[in-house]
C-alpha cells in the first residue's frame, strides 16, 4: 500500500469516518472542528488511529499523539501526510 501524502485528502477521510461512526446526526462538523465535537473520546482515538494504518497506510507513533495534532482532523492529518512524506508506515 502506498500511504496517501495529501494532507487535503487525508482530512476529507478522517472527517468521513468519523461522520460514520462518531459524530451524532445533525452536529456541524468539518476538519476544523475540535475532535471532541466528533465525540472522539480515547476509545474512538484507538479507532480512528487503526483507521489511518489501515486505510491511509500510516501508522502515529505515540510521539505524535499531541495536543497539536490532535486538535482537529486537519492537524492530525497534517501530521499523517508529513509522517507519510518521511517513510512512515505499519509495521
Amino acid at each position: 500500500m502506498i500511504p496517501q501524502k495529501d494532507s487535503k485528502i487525508i482530512a476529507a477521510q478522517l472527517c468521513d469516518f468519523a461522520r460514520k461512526n462518531f459524530v451524532a446526526e445533525g452536529v456541524d462538523f468539518d476538519e476544523n472542528s475540535p475532535l471532541a465535537k466528533a465525540g472522539i473520546d480515547s476509545f474512538a482515538l484507538v479507532e480512528l488511529l487503526l483507521y489511518c494504518e489501515r486505510v491511509i497506510g500510516v501508522r502515529v507513533p505515540d510521539s505524535h499523539l499531541t495536543g497539536n495534532n490532535l486538535a482537529s482532523m486537519a492537524t492530525l492529518a497534517s501530521c499523517i501526510a508529513e509522517l507519510a512524506r518521511n517513510g512512515q508506515s505499519p509495521n
